[in-house]
């Protein structure tokens, strides 16, 4: 079975429960931050992963990582999952829950890049057009990246509007050698 749909299926469950239980947001914040562990962390990935590790071991070594206890309903949904060896999932199980439970909550997470520090007021109103735009409730992440040179970049989802100085030089770049070639072919 593929890894996506694995991890799919899993977090579908996790959200009906959660939806059932009015914990959608609670257990994605602490899903969110097993995630940010994760992510920083190569060797912890590794460990959950480990088939020689008990599952009670795996709890309690995450437990130490938050320093704070899981939730009853987190522990037990991660129990079941690295019982069934599927350790290494943990990180894209809890992509997928706040994906499904962003989608469930009527929000979209933004990603913008930007080559300058955005004013609180500026990114306000980006948010505020972003929303107008979706229908949703945007969550932002401001990322800057001084190879931009000017402008914006955001990434919706699969989607990307890009609004920078530099894909305007690469694309009149691209357009100069498209003529170049034409030109050429013409003799």
């Amino acid at each position: 079975m593929l890894t996506g749909a694995v991890a799919n299926r899993y977090a579908r469950a996790l959200v009906s429960y959660a939806k059932e239980h009015g914990a959608v947001d609670d257990i994605g914040a602490q899903l969110g931050k097993i995630r940010a562990f994760l992510g920083a962390s190569k060797e912890l990935s590794q460990f959950l992963a480990s088939p020689i590790v008990t599952p009670e071991h795996k709890i309690k070594a995450l437990e130490g990582v938050l320093g704070e206890p899981l939730r009853p309903d987190v522990a037990r949904f991660l129990t079941v999952l690295l019982e069934r060896g599927r350790g290494s999932y943990v990180a894209l199980v809890a992509d997928r829950y706040q994906d499904l439970a962003d989608a469930l909550n009527g929000r979209v997470r933004v990603e913008i890049e930007t080559a300058q520090p955005l004013t609180e007021a500026d990114l306000d109103e980006l948010v505020r057009r972003l929303t107008e735009a979706c229908g949703k409730t945007v969550v932002p992440k401001v990322i800057e990246n001084p190879a931009l040179i000017a402008g914006v970049r955001i990434h919706m989802g699969h989607r990307v509007l890009d609004a920078t100085t530099a894909n305007a030089l690469r694309q009149f770049r691209d357009r100069l050698l498209a003529r170049a070639v034409r030109k050429e072919g013409i003799r």
